[in-house]
């Protein structure tokens, strides 16, 4: 499809996040059963019930049920896959997965804005929805965030980092950008 007009373009991109949302619940629970850490798996089931639930959300906004494979979260939960088979099961792996899962989160957040850009010509309600979408995907990343760091941080500790080596660093990385907030 080609859009000329930014209505059809928010059509795509809505479809694009519908995707995105069905490959999740699809394929995210084998990235569940091959996380090591409670804390992480929790967030990971929470992505999927959320990600459930929107496909409900977009299925009232769009009313063409049909819609193009979703690329990019494909693409990153194969890399995801890969990690689970390259990796040893516990902490390497589980950051691994975090990487992955930030990563997928972060096309989200980005695709959220440009939908939510495209939306404000159309009714508040769609823009209200996918702003909601927004907010969720970027606490889901910045928790995922926290998790990388304590799982990685305690894997440091163990190979002879302070708790206060990590704390000056994690003090300088705003948490889920991971920027340097002295620029």
């Amino acid at each position: 499809m080609t859009a000329s007009r930014m209505d059809a373009l928010l059509v795509v991109a809505l479809q694009d996040l519908r995707e995105a949302r069905g490959v999740v619940v699809e394929r995210m629970p084998q990235i569940v059963t091959a996380t090591r850490d409670p804390a992480t798996r929790s967030v990971f089931d929470e992505l999927i019930a959320r990600s459930d639930g929107e496909l409900t959300t977009f299925s009232r906004i769009l009313k063409n049920p049909n819609g193009e494979p979703n690329l990019w979260a494909g693409g990153i939960l194969d890399d995801a896959c890969r990690d689970v088979a390259s990796n040893e099961a516990g902490p390497v792996r589980d950051v691994a997965l975090i990487g992955a899962i930030r990563k997928l989160l972060a096309s989200d957040i980005v695709s959220l804005e440009t939908a939510m850009a495209l939306s404000l010509s159309e009714d508040g309600d769609t823009t209200a929805a996918i702003a909601e979408m927004h907010r969720a995907s970027t606490a889901a990343n910045d928790r995922l965030g926290l998790q990388l760091q304590r799982i990685a941080g305690a894997s440091a500790e163990d190979n002879g980092k302070s708790g206060a080596d990590l704390a000056r660093h994690a003090g300088s990385v705003a948490p889920g950008t991971g920027s340097d907030e002295r620029r």
